[in-house]
């Protein structure tokens, strides 16, 4: 095994994204009344942090790759 773990946020960054999140479902749901900016927001959070996830994933593979064809010479 290589050792390498998966890329995480911080803990401080999640909490802080749930807070900011919850506020701002609060707003759309009680004072803009349209969740649908809420599911949206939520969507686009999840998407990114996805997205984010994957490309990692897609460097620890080259780099895996690349430690392999260095060790075959």
């Amino acid at each position: 095994m290589s050792g390498w773990s998966p890329p995480r946020l911080p803990r401080s960054w999640l909490v802080g994204l749930a807070i900011g999140y919850l506020l701002f479902v609060s707003y759309a749901v009680i004072i803009a009344q349209q969740f649908l900016f809420a599911v949206v927001l939520g969507i686009a959070l999840v998407s990114t942090y996805l997205i984010w996830r994957f490309i990692h994933a897609v460097e620890a593979i080259a780099d895996a790759l690349q430690r392999i064809a260095d060790s075959r010479d």
